[in-house]
């Protein structure tokens, strides 16, 4: 059946009945046994016709499809598209049309019950402006996509855990959040995090939250940042399944160690750095760092020497987990640092300061999110003066205390690339 691949359910009230006024219109042009009908009407109360018509199959995900290439009928002049007869099962048919230059959206369900028995069935649209839709995933894994079960459309999940749709039709929808992964064999699968049905166009309601439900329970618990909480998400053109890939690297999961790292304080302070197990619900292992200090003045560090000069003008966000007992803060820093003339060392850098609890939790923050280039403290010079020259990552323990890290990753980057 040639349309039998553009089938899926969603959430949407089931429409039993159609209107006369559709029935007469299609009831002529039903001639072959078991055939649909579907009838398609603007905001205005018009027909809709040249409307595309897109009808999917209850557990249809937009995964892996190409939808530059996928090719969906139109209605004719009065608003109708027929289609040969369909097998039992449920469906949900999607119509995208123009009204007055307006994209027009809207969606339905419909079940075929007894293939025999539903010649002449006619199903009913109407269309209307779409909605816009955000909201926010909580999932350490990546890369992570929002879904909606019975539609074309995905859109990733960013290194805040933000996702956004420009345009969808207004109703009850199954959003699943899904992580994509490579198996043994070199495919791309996908594994469902969560699924929940939320309302699009709804009046008052209510933030979105999806959590991870296959993590254990700590890590679901993940808080971001103030700072990244406020953080600007570019979401520009991610409706349909984008081509690439958001760029994105893993910086140091520690899984083997903490040898590319090194401890650093200064006169009157000390440090020390290990690794370990994350512990606290977390598996596998992290670097913990404890430092003595009597002010943020002195100061005590792990750092790694990126191995020449990098150009980081690119990045986007950084994400990690951490959690401790560490007065005041830790400060997450890039640095340059380099010799002079007279063999000095000289150090600037850009930071920012995260206050963490004794709980794992996931951190993450944008340039932008950095502390500003006025506040000089501490050889501060803002992101701008060393974003396209960094030698150095560190990680300040703060006034004194201990903490753990795992699972540093830089979002907008694909590696680390040595200036030319």
């Amino acid at each position: 059946m040639i349309w039998a691949k553009y089938i899926g359910l969603s959430a949407l009230a089931l429409l039993a009945a159609c209107s006369n006024d559709a029935k007469d219109v299609a009831a002529g042009s039903l001639e072959t046994e078991n055939s649909i009908a579907f009838h398609v009407k603007l905001a205005n109360g018009q027909n809709a016709s040249k409307a595309y018509v897109i009808i999917h199959e209850s557990e249809y995900f937009a995964d892996k499809v190409n939808l530059d290439s996928t090719r969906h009928p139109q209605t004719d002049e009065n608003g109708i598209l027929e289609l040969d007869s369909l097998p039992r099962g449920n469906y949900i048919v999607e119509v995208r049309s123009l009204q007055d230059k307006q994209e027009q959206k809207g969606a339905t369900t419909f079940e075929i019950t007894q293939v025999d028995n539903d010649s002449g069935k006619v199903v009913s649209v109407q269309t209307a402006v779409p909605a816009s839709f955000e909201g926010k995933a909580y999932t350490d894994k990546y890369p992570a996509w929002i879904m909606i079960r019975g539609l074309e459309y995905r859109v990733p999940v960013d290194s805040q855990g933000n996702f956004s749709f420009e345009s969808l039709p207004e109703g009850v929808f199954e959003f699943v959040l899904v992580h994509s992964q490579t198996n043994s064999a070199g495919s791309t699968v996908s594994q469902i995090l969560s699924a929940e049905e939320i309302c699009v166009g709804c009046d008052g309601l209510e933030p979105v939250n999806l959590v991870d439900k296959t993590a254990p329970p700590r890590d679901t618990v993940s808080k971001d940042t103030a700072a990244a909480d406020t953080a600007a998400v570019d979401t520009t053109d991610t409706d349909t399944i984008p081509k690439d890939s958001i760029k994105h690297f893993v910086f140091d999961d520690f899984e083997n160690g903490v040898s590319a790292w090194y401890e650093s304080h200064s006169e009157k302070a000390s440090g020390s750095l290990e690794i370990s197990e994350a512990g606290k619900g977390r598996n596998g292992l992290a670097a913990h760092f404890q430092c003595v200090n009597d002010s943020l003045y002195n100061w005590a560090l792990m750092g790694q020497y990126l191995g020449g000069s990098i150009d980081m003008s690119a990045l986007d966000s950084v994400v990690f987990w951490a959690r401790g007992s560490v007065k005041n803060y830790i400060s997450f820093s890039f640095d340059i640092v380099k010799a002079d003339s007279k063999a000095n060392i000289t150090n600037i850098k850009s930071w920012i300061h995260i206050v963490l609890t004794e709980e794992w939790a996931r951190y993450s923050f944008t340039p932008a999110d950095m502390i500003d280039a006025e506040n000089q403290n501490g050889g501060n010079v803002g992101w701008d003066a060393v974003k396209d020259s960094v030698t150095n990552i560190s990680i300040f323990g703060g006034a004194g205390g201990e903490f753990w890290i795992d699972d540093i990753e830089f979002f907008g980057l694909e590696k680390i690339t040595f200036k030319e």
